[in-house]
C-alpha cells in the first residue's frame, strides 16, 4: 500500500470514529514514519500525559524496527541471516519469531519466515533481483536454503539457530503488527485506555472512541472506489492482505509480493484480499499473509479450527467485480444510515 493510501485510510478510520458524534477535545493524533511506511495513533486521554505520549509511541516502534530491520545491517534480522549457526537474539525478537513459528506449524508453512532468498528472487526484498522471472532451477536452489523447520529456537536463552548456513529469517509479514501490539503495551503502561494504532495498515484497538463509542474500522475495497465493510471493535486487532498492496511488473506481467512457500512463486489465485480480526496485530498480520497463500476456501477452514480469529475474504471476478466470504464469528456490518 502507499504511503498516501496509509494516510488517506487513517483519516478515514479516524472520521469514522467520529461519525455521529460530538467532537471529543480528548483524543490526540500522533503519526510518522517507520519500518518503510507510515504509522497514525488515535488517544483518548487527558491532557497531562498526552504531550508525553508521541515519544513514548516512537520509541516503541524504533524498538522493532531496530531489531527486525532487514535493512539495518546491525538488526537482530540481518545479523542472523548473516551468521553460520545463529545468534542470540533480542526479547521483541525472540517473541515475534517464536509467534511465526507456531503459525507456520499452525498453517503448514503457509505462512513461512524463512523465504528471504525468494522474495529477493522475484524483486520485492532488500537485495531485489532483476526485473525478469527467475528460472525453474534457480527457484528450486533458493527454495533449497529456506523452511522454517531448520530453525531453532532455545527459551531459555533467547538463541535463535539454524542448520543451513544460508538461511535467512524476514518478519516483513509480522512485524507492523507486532509494531502495533508493541505501541499497545507502551500506552497501557503509561494508563492510557482507549486507542486505535495503525502501523502500515494493521490496527490494534482498545477501548472507546469517545462518547463510550467503539472504534469504527473500515476494510477497503480493491478497485479502491469504497469501502468492503465496516466493522466496530473496543479491543482486539484487525490485519489486511492484499495481492493490491504491493506488485511489480516481472516479464510484463504483474505479480503479487505473496510468495507461495511451497512453490517459490508469487501467489496467482483469484483472492484479492483478507481481513483477519485476531486478539492482537502479531497473529492478525501473520495470519493475513498466511489465508493470502491459501486461498479463499483453504483459508476459510483454517480460520473455522483456529480459536479467536476470524477472516473477511474478497475474491475477484474480474477488474471490477467480487465476491466476499468471511469466517462464522466475523464481527457485523456496521450501517452507519
Amino acid at each position: 500500500m502507499t504511503l498516501n493510501k496509509l494516510i488517506s485510510t487513517f483519516i478515514a478510520l479516524a472520521f469514522l470514529a467520529s461519525c455521529s458524534q460530538e467532537e471529543v477535545t480528548s483524543q490526540h493524533q500522533y503519526q510518522g514514519l517507520v519500518m518503510g511506511t507510515s504509522w497514525n495513533v488515535s488517544c483518548v486521554s487527558d491532557g497531562t500525559i498526552a504531550p508525553q505520549l508521541n515519544a513514548i509511541i516512537s520509541k516503541a516502534l524504533d524498538e522493532v524496527d531496530q531489531a527486525m530491520s532487514t535493512y539495518k545491517p546491525d538488526s537482530d534480522i540481518s545479523r542472523f541471516s548473516k551468521s553460520s549457526t545463529g545468534i542470540t537474539v533480542s526479547a521483541p525478537s525472540f517473541y515475534v519469531i517464536s509467534v511465526a513459528l507456531d503459525i507456520a506449524r499452525q498453517t503448514n508453512g503457509a505462512f513461512d519466515p524463512t523465504v528471504m532468498p525468494l522474495v529477493n528472487m522475484w524483486g520485492f526484498g532488500p537485495e531485489a533481483n532483476s526485473p525478469s522471472a527467475p528460472t525453474d532451477a534457480a527457484i528450486a536452489s533458493a527454495m533449497e536454503i529456506c523452511g522454517w523447520q531448520h530453525l531453532q529456537l532455545s527459551n531459555d536463552s533467547f538463541f535463535v539457530g539454524k542448520d543451513i548456513t544460508e538461511l535467512e529469517i524476514d518478519l516483513s509479514a509480522i512485524a507492523k503488527g507486532f509494531g502495533a501490539d508493541n505501541v499497545a503495551s507502551a500506552l497501557d503502561a503509561s494508563g492510557v485506555t482507549d486507542y486505535m494504532i495503525e502501523v502500515g495498515g494493521e490496527v490494534r484497538v482498545r477501548g472507546n472512541s469517545g462518547k463510550q463509542r467503539p472504534w469504527r474500522l473500515a476494510i477497503d475495497s480493491p478497485n479502491a472506489k469504497n469501502y468492503a465493510r465496516i466493522i466496530e471493535l473496543t479491543s482486539g486487532a484487525i490485519a489486511t492482505s492484499g495481492d493490491y498492496r504491493n506488485m511489480r511488473i516481472v516479464d510484463g506481467e504483474l505479480v503479487s509480493h505473496t510468495i507461495d512457500p511451497t512453490t517459490g512463486r508469487p501467489i496467482t489465485h483469484n483472492l484479492a484480499s483478507v481481513s483477519i480480526v485476531a486478539q492482537n496485530c502479531t497473529i492478525a498480520d501473520a495470519m493475513a499473509t498466511a489465508c493470502m497463500v491459501l486461498g479463499a476456501d483453504a483459508g476459510l477452514e483454517l480460520i473455522e479450527r483456529t480459536a479467536d480469529v476470524e477472516a473477511y475474504f474478497i475474491e475477484r471476478i474480474n477488474e471490477s467485480a467480487f465476491i466476499t466470504s468471511q469466517s462464522s464469528g466475523f464481527p457485523e456490518e456496521l450501517n452507519l444510515d
